[in-house]
């Protein structure tokens, strides 16, 4: 697993992306559709052993598209399966949501620009090739609407408002988990009295605050 870069985002989107987010989760189906006819036809002519790598990156796309759609109606079912299944420890640490929207976006960007470069010479070989094409273009749709989404939260977040969390991290595909922003009026521990300074402990030994003696009297 390559470590993905915590970057922060909110943790709901604003309403300006409500547009981008439906067409995100639409790019997201089409990729579950084309996967399956690909995997199908990459099965039944012989072709599963060269593509079995980038069907397991697909695969891989998908889930963390799924877990970002974790409450929609049309792929909730789908997440709940996953979450009894194969993907039940990213369900128990809470993963999901917003979070997974920077490591889907980098990582299906990766599988489509892999998948069209290095298997372009089997786009001549229908059917295989007519899903081969279309599962790279839903990718490529998938990635574009899903930066579109990025872009709008970060425009939100520099205008300093929103609650926010940390995308991508250690945490396995879906990153780490996320934290709300402390509100405005929460005092500047900066600005704290007495900060960086330690406090005598009340009944406690404080040294040096005897009277003492000098030597020899």
């Amino acid at each position: 697993m390559i470590p993905l870069p915590a970057i922060p985002v909110l943790a709901t989107p604003p309403p300006e992306c409500a547009e981008h987010m439906k067409k995100l989760k639409w790019g997201i189906m089409a990729m579950i559709g084309f996967g399956i006819g690909r995997a199908l036809f990459a099965l039944l002519q012989g072709t599963v052993d060269l593509d079995f790598f980038a069907l397991l990156n697909l695969f891989i796309s998908i889930v963390m598209g799924t877990f970002m759609f974790k409450d929609d109606e049309h792929l909730k079912g789908f997440y709940e399966c996953l979450t009894r299944t194969i993907c039940q420890m990213c369900a128990e640490s809470m993963q999901g949501g917003m979070q997974c929207l920077m490591p889907f976006m980098l990582c299906t960007c990766l599988n489509a620009a892999c998948d069209l470069f290095m298997r372009a010479a089997f786009f001549g070989k229908m059917p295989y090739g007519f899903f081969l094409i279309g599962s790279i273009i839903a990718q490529g749709v998938a990635v574009y609407y899903a930066y579109q989404v990025f872009k709008a939260m970060r425009s939100v977040m520099n205008q300093g408002s929103g609650d926010w969390e940390m995308g991508g991290g250690g945490g396995g595909y879906a990153g780490g988990g996320g934290y709300a922003r402390p509100p405005a009026s929460a005092p500047d521990m900066a600005d704290a009295p007495d900060a960086g300074q330690a406090r005598p402990r009340p009944g406690g030994f404080v040294p040096f605050a005897g009277s003492g003696n000098r030597l020899g009297s």
